[in-house]
């Protein structure tokens, strides 16, 4: 294509395996649009816990073709290749199978399909890196709280209320007129101490109104077990892993339990979550993760290591970006 080399850099993974076993960089002949497609220089791209998993082998609809699968699921580019009327345009996705049944998004190039870039134009104001950091962990949330459909006034706990995907709950439950209580380990005024009995401080928190739902975005089974006893009958809620409990109270209080996986949405069942976060995102009502450390798409050592560090649980939101702009 004019203007463009014929090559770029992706990162790929021939087995699964542990990052530093599995995960190396290549020369891969660049992406060609088909009819109806688009090409996109990635800016940034987002290193998600799915995607760790991903390459450890722990998603079963994952392939892996002859030549390696590129994983990645969030990015920020621009269109580099297309319609005129998109040449030029800042775009952004999250979530869909990229990296499970197609390459994703850790690499320099991707094909984005035209009929869906309409939806994809990035909210104002954001950098790239701050736009891939903003994908499958807002997506995610997004869809918990939908499910839980709080109504305006009403309490949700949100465990795990620091991590990427808790953050982004705890600000999305707002936006829908909730109140958020977020969870704490350190005994912080206005939080839930998950070390001490939930109940009492549950009632203290909400004023006796008690919780309507409780969105598990850490799957620590003691702790969602532990949870279930502070909801108000018919609150529904999301846990992980697994656990026991009791069926009677489970029963009794019309309680419902939903699993929400990202790998599974289309990118049409997306677009009204995508519409919201960006709206939130342009009128300051979300903001993108505080915490972003980048590592050159480049450079294979640092990209590995910034696998290893959201398996090891990072804080900081890890995310690639392409030098070669």
């Amino acid at each position: 294509m004019p203007g463009l080399n014929d090559t770029q850099t992706i990162l790929r993974f021939t087995k699964f395996d542990t990052p530093s076993s599995a995960l190396s960089l290549a020369s891969s002949a660049l992406p060609n649009p088909g009819p109806g497609q688009v090409l996109v220089r990635i800016h940034a791209s987002a290193i998600n816990p799915s995607d760790v998993m991903n390459v450890e082998g722990r998603f079963p609809l994952t392939t892996i073709p002859t030549n390696g699968r590129v994983p990645g699921r969030d990015f920020a580019g621009i269109v580099v290749s297309g319609p005129e009327k998109y040449v030029g345009h800042k775009i952004w996705d999250n979530g869909g199978n990229g990296g499970f049944t197609r390459d994703g998004s850790h690499e320099e190039y991707i094909i984005a399909e035209e009929k869906d870039l309409p939806n994809m134009i990035m909210p104002e104001g954001m950098t790239f890196p701050q736009a891939a950091a903003s994908g499958v962990g807002f997506l995610t949330a997004s869809m918990m709280v939908e499910k839980a459909a709080p109504k305006v006034g009403e309490h949700v706990l949100v465990l795990g209320s620091s991590g990427s995907v808790g953050s982004a709950a705890k600000q999305i439950v707002r936006l829908a007129g909730g109140i958020a209580i977020e969870t704490s380990r350190k005994g912080e005024a206005g939080m839930l101490d998950i070390t001490k009995d939930l109940e009492p401080q549950i009632e203290h928190l909400t004023g006796g109104r008690g919780l309507v739902a409780v969105l598990d975005t850490v799957g620590e089974a003691s702790l969602f077990k532990r949870s279930l006893e502070t909801l108000s009958p018919g609150g529904p809620k999301t846990p992980d892993h697994q656990f026991t409990f009791d069926a009677f109270l489970f029963y009794r209080k019309k309680l419902s339990i939903i699993g929400i996986n990202t790998a599974d949405v289309t990118f049409d069942d997306s677009i009204h979550h995508v519409e919201r976060l960006k709206k939130g995102f342009e009128d300051g009502v979300l903001t993108p993760p505080a915490l972003i450390e980048e590592t050159e798409l480049q450079d294979e050592k640092g990209v590995i290591a910034a696998y290893e560090k959201v398996k090891a649980g990072s804080r900081a939101k890890q995310v690639l970006v392409n030098k070669n702009l």
